[in-house]
């Protein structure tokens, strides 16, 4: 089905390769969902254990489990499934960065892609990514661990390159849901002090997490919507991080002028977004195709972004490119 021919003129259909990457996606979501990778963890099962042990059918389990070999998630020797070399490293709670929640949200992500089609004929999904939760709050818990797990990777990069002003005392974390970022500001910068404003089903786990460290006296959790909230005044750091893609232009231009309205004098506002570039490419290019599925928003541009930012009254914009696919845009009041 996915070799159309072994003739080396014709080998390499790309729309066979194709649909089967499309085939080896839906295997190893779909064993993430069943919880075959957490069942291997205990050690290696035949098929009608594993089966047993996810409350599946042996056909189906077969059938998943052994692309998810194939592809070097899992093992497959001697008769009994075990965890390939990809699951050990980013699959479990024993690795040091779990990635189920990433398999977990690309399922529903499948689900949302799904009716791709209609919204682009209709300019919109049909539901946003929160209505679609409210009816499925996993899927929403699914992408916030999803979202912390991330952030561990590049916090540290983060944390250095944000030019963050002498004698700083308040940071404002808009959309800062797991706290990840405020609470590693407030480690590297002792007289800081942070709010993180923010939904409250995004804060739920928030809480402990910044008891757990130790933080809980110095990051001040506010619940509710920071497109309509008073954001306060008096801040030397407001930072907006991958959150300007969910929303629209007019709502991203909003949302900028209130921030900048917060900061004293010398304040930044912080961008942290996936920028698309002047030259199209493939990576941001699929980003703002999933946001325009997950909620009919996209990516922006640097003079996009920086337009919004001089346009609230900050006299300076800088670009700063970091060691990922996101960059950093920082505004001066």
């Amino acid at each position: 089905m996915f070799k159309t021919t072994t003739d080396a003129e014709l080998a390499g259909n790309p729309i066979d390769e194709f649909i089967g990457n499309s085939i080896k996606y839906a295997a190893v979501t779909t064993a993430a969902k069943l919880g075959i990778f957490k069942a291997l963890r205990e050690g290696p099962k035949r098929l009608d254990e594993l089966a047993e042990a996810i409350g599946a059918s042996p056909e189906g389990t077969r059938a998943v489990a052994d692309v998810a070999a194939a592809v070097g998630w899992l093992e497959l020797t001697d008769g009994r499934y075990g965890t390939g070399p990809l699951a050990a490293r980013w699959l479990g709670e024993d690795t040091e960065f779990d990635f189920t929640p990433a398999l977990l949200w690309a399922y529903e992500l499948t689900n949302v892609l799904w009716d791709l089609p209609q919204a682009v004929r209709d300019g919109k999904p049909a539901q946003s990514l929160w209505e679609r939760w409210a009816g499925n709050p996993q899927a929403g818990r699914d992408f916030s661990e999803y979202m912390k797990v991330k952030s561990r990777l590049t916090v540290p990069a983060i944390i250095d390159a944000v030019p963050v002003p002498e004698g700083a005392k308040r940071l404002l974390d808009l959309g800062g849901s797991h706290g990840l970022h405020s609470m590693a500001f407030c480690r590297r910068y002792p007289e800081l002090t942070a709010t993180i404003l923010d939904l409250p089903e995004a804060l739920a786990a928030t809480g402990d997490a910044l008891a757990a460290e130790g933080l809980a006296e110095r990051v001040t959790l506010r619940r509710g919507s920071f497109l309509t909230e008073d954001l306060g005044e008096g801040y030397d750091v407001v930072l907006l991080f991958e959150i300007v893609h969910n929303h629209t232009d007019a709502e991203n231009r909003d949302l900028i002028a209130r921030a900048a309205k917060a900061l004293r004098p010398g304040g930044k506002v912080v961008v942290l977004e996936d920028v698309r570039g002047e030259e199209l490419d493939e990576h941001n290019a699929a980003f703002s195709l999933a946001m325009f599925a997950c909620s009919g928003d996209r990516t922006y541009s640097l003079p996009e972004i920086g337009e919004w930012l001089t346009g609230a009254g900050l006299a300076s914009v800088e670009h700063i490119p970091l060691p990922s696919s996101v960059s950093l845009v920082v505004g001066t009041k």
